[in-house]
């Protein structure tokens, strides 16, 4: 089952894919490197940052966003490291909380 409520959090750790066993990203792509893991942690990167930068332009720690969301911070944490498994329920309450969207569609 995946999801906070429930109180189990899956990661690409839990699948087998620790970031934390490579050097760096380019590493990672050259044994891992099929095209939608690439664009998974791609995008989760970017979500992360994005979610960052508000949190900075509102002058909010971590501390701040765990609070607003009912979470602890240990799980912020996780969700901002760059290759949590977000669920389109977590990325909407976010976008609540910071009054932005995180995720635009093409048309």
């Amino acid at each position: 089952m995946w999801g906070v409520a429930s109180g189990n959090c899956r990661t690409l750790i839990d699948v087998g894919l620790d970031m934390n066993t490579y050097p760096d990203i380019p590493s990672f792509f050259a044994e891992q490197g099929p095209e939608p893991i690439e664009r998974f942690v791609s995008l989760n990167l970017d979500l992360s940052q994005r979610i960052y930068t508000l949190l900075q332009e509102r002058s909010w720690s971590e501390s701040d966003l765990a609070r607003a969301l009912s979470i602890t911070e240990a799980e912020v944490s996780l969700r901002l490291g760059g290759t949590y498994d977000w669920r389109l329920r977590e990325v909407v309450e976010l976008e609540v909380v910071l009054g932005e969207r995180l995720i635009i569609l093409a048309e």
